[in-house]
């Protein structure tokens, strides 16, 4: 058990490996916590996230990076660096009694496509993806407040600039994302918004500020949905469908990346998704295809893992391990009959006999003595119905009679030779 401290308000919690989430018995917050449980591990951890809520958001992002570079399956080091990244702090909020997230940087491109937050999610499980996506969606409203408030302090001194056409405001604009000058290009592409509401090229020009992208070509890099962006929707609608086409082969590349880097079949399910989503790209139906193949491997693997759990299974909470997967599994060769036969055990609830019953059958599979065999056919005798006690009961008396005819056979034999033995020395 590994002392892993609260990201909220520092003070130490108990964790378990395995365990995903958590609440904080101080400060009440539920918060994810690192795959890995390894005291130096938690202790980097811990050391970042102290920079962090001190506002020291460069130097525990570089905690964070030098970690990553021998740890790549940790989803919890991937959200710290994004918390870093976008400056978030942890504070008190009064009014609810809550520590709620507050942001100390102002960036252009939203936290839903960034590339770190990205990888948190396609390296996580359900419980962990679930509870970073609900924090980066409030993370990207409050960002798109401190934009807006930014935004209300730009002004043009020169007044032949707020009467530059629309046309001429998205050039200069496009100009500044060019040089990756987000805030000048924002402010030139807000006035083309203000002249003319309905021309796309601004909205697709707000959109790759938002996504840090200096040309339009590279939205297949981000590998992620755009759709939840506004300026996107928005870019759509007024006719922009070339946009379409990016975001699509952006849905894609992203597929293709969990695809490639899945580990059970929940992310495969994902990465199909997705495909479907962007079945226009070529290759998609092969990448359909593949994932297919994939998914019934990951099937497979997980049938073959819950019939050994079941099959171990000394415990509630290991049958229920066992059940769960099953049902996952749907109608995967036997898995409806799998489920059934567990909710029978659980029902029955008969773990200690069940324990009872395979040390019976490790005594009398190694039995060498009466001893062996009179513990194991007491163990059987208790358990009387169960399974087929009663079975194994006679074939402990069976044994233990043959063990004892047997040791009657070698007695006589050497008492024979020792008979013999003297009369034969007599006649040589």
């Amino acid at each position: 058990m590994s002392l892993y401290k609260c990201k909220m308000c520092e003070r130490e919690i108990k964790t378990e490996p395995g365990q995903s989430l958590c609440v904080c018995k101080s400060c009440k917050t539920s918060q994810t916590l690192p795959v890995s449980d390894k005291d130096d591990i938690t202790a980097i951890l811990n050391r970042g996230n102290h920079l962090r809520q001190i506002c020291e958001f460069d130097k525990a992002a570089a905690i964070y990076k030098e970690l990553l570079k021998h740890i790549q399956n940790d989803p919890e080091i991937y959200w710290q660096l994004v918390l870093c990244r976008y400056g978030i702090r942890y504070e008190a909020d009064r009014e609810i009694d809550f520590m709620t997230p507050k942001c100390r940087k102002v960036r252009y491109k939203s936290v839903l496509c960034d590339q770190a937050f990205l990888e948190a999610i396609n390296k996580s499980d359900i419980q962990r993806r679930n509870a970073y996506c609900k924090e980066a969606e409030y993370i990207d409203v409050m960002q798109k407040k401190l934009l807006h408030n930014s935004q209300k302090n730009l002004v043009f001194n020169d007044e032949s600039e707020n009467a530059l056409a629309a046309e001429d405001l998205i050039r200069r604009g496009n100009l500044c994302l060019e040089k990756r000058k987000w805030a000048q290009a924002d402010g030139y592409f807000c006035r083309a918004i203000a002249v003319s509401p309905d021309e796309p090229s601004a909205y697709l020009g707000k959109l790759l500020i938002e996504c840090e992208l200096d040309d339009p070509a590279r939205i297949p890099e981000l590998k992620c949905d755009l759709s939840f962006s506004s300026n996107y929707r928005t870019a759509v609608r007024l006719g922009c469908q070339e946009l379409e086409t990016l975001n699509r082969q952006a849905i894609f590349n992203g597929a293709v990346q969990l695809m490639e880097s899945a580990r059970n079949s929940e992310e495969i399910t994902k990465a199909r998704e997705l495909f479907l989503k962007s079945r226009d790209c070529e290759d998609a139906g092969i990448m359909l295809e593949e994932c297919s193949r994939k998914a019934e491997a990951f099937k497979e693997e997980d049938y073959t893992k819950a019939c050994r759990i079941l099959e171990e299974s000394i415990s509630y909470e290991e049958t229920e391990r066992a059940r769960n997967i099953f049902i996952k599994l749907e109608n995967y060769k036997d898995s409806y009959i799998k489920v059934q036969e567990c909710t029978d055990l659980l029902l029955r609830n008969d773990y200690a006999l069940e324990e009872d019953y395979r040390k019976g059958i490790e005594l009398l599979a190694n039995a060498e003595f009466h001893s062996d065999y009179d513990n194991a056919s007491r163990i059987f005798s208790r358990l009387t119905n169960y399974k087929d006690s009663s079975r194994m009961l006679k074939k402990c008396l069976i044994k233990r009679r043959l063990l004892s005819f047997s040791i009657i056979v070698k007695i006589m034999f050497i008492a024979g030779v020792c008979c013999a033995v003297p009369r034969l020395i007599e006649k040589i």
